[in-house]
């Protein structure tokens, strides 16, 4: 899974279509790209860290960004957020 082809997908043409969003879409858009983030922060400790205790603290940091994603993913699709050009 490419997150940020998905992220690139679900923000394209945001500001061109931000009157077709409601406030709850764009939150929910703006969640996603927090969460991504937050992945991507995750990641760069545990390439960064050699202690056993902050290694584990940010694979699961990872892991609970993972699984907010997997969730806002999936509700962005119920609305079909993707399919708004």
């Amino acid at each position: 899974m490419n997150k940020k082809a998905i992220l690139n997908l679900l923000m394209q043409n945001v500001e061109k279509n931000k009157l077709e969003y409601s406030e709850e879409d764009l939150e929910l858009l703006s969640a996603i790209k927090e969460t991504v983030i937050e992945m991507e922060v995750a990641r760069s400790l545990f390439n960064s860290v050699s202690d056993p205790q902050l290694i584990e603290l940010a694979i699961h940091a990872e892991d609970v960004a993972k699984t907010r994603y997997n969730y806002l993913i999936t509700m962005a699709k119920q609305r079909e957020l993707r399919k708004i050009d």
